[in-house]
């Protein structure tokens, strides 16, 4: 059922309690699933409203960790979008849709829930960003094959050593 929307929560929504009323299938859990889609429409509901006035670099922070998802254009797929993910020591991932809705929604479903503007521009500043998107450049040399594994980790290491003697930045 990923990404969620609207449509698709309130059809499951109907389901659900269309299941309840003539007690088959898993009515049993009717309830608690009722309450759920309920409290998952209402908060992509509201944010779908903040899309709307924020656009494009729109941030959440995910719920119960230190993880933020952006919403951007994707660069790679001209007329898509992605959701950036990032955390305190850089980028993570992304994943593509074809709308800004539709990233919205899959950040929702991933627990991305709690609008956080300027997030990637406060920690994009730190020594912690900057260490690690100099290792994330490791990774990526290593895996387009323009670097070894064996020269990766001592790249590796290289920064850590420099950030651990203070001489970085």
């Amino acid at each position: 059922m990923r990404p969620s929307t609207p449509e698709r929560l309130k059809a499951s929504l109907r389901d659900w309690l269309e299941m309840k009323e003539t007690g088959e299938g898993l009515a049993c859990c009717a309830d608690e699933m009722i309450e759920q889609i309920q409290a998952k429409l209402a908060v992509l509901e509201q944010l779908l409203g903040e899309l709307a006035a924020h656009g494009m670099g729109f941030t959440l922070k995910h719920g119960q960790h230190d993880a933020w998802g952006m919403i951007c254009p994707d660069a790679s797929e001209p007329g898509r979008y992605r959701w950036q993910a990032f955390r305190r020591d850089g980028f993570t991932g992304h994943s593509t849709f074809d709308s800004s809705e539709q990233c919205l929604g899959d950040l929702v479903d991933n627990g991305y829930t709690l609008p956080d503007p300027g997030a990637l521009d406060r920690l994009a500043d730190t020594v912690e960003w900057q260490r690690g998107m100099e290792v994330v450049a490791v990774i990526q040399a290593c895996n387009a094959g323009r670097m070894s594994y064996e020269d990766a980790l001592r790249a590796r290491e290289a920064i850590d050593a420099r950030y651990a003697s203070g001489t970085a930045r």
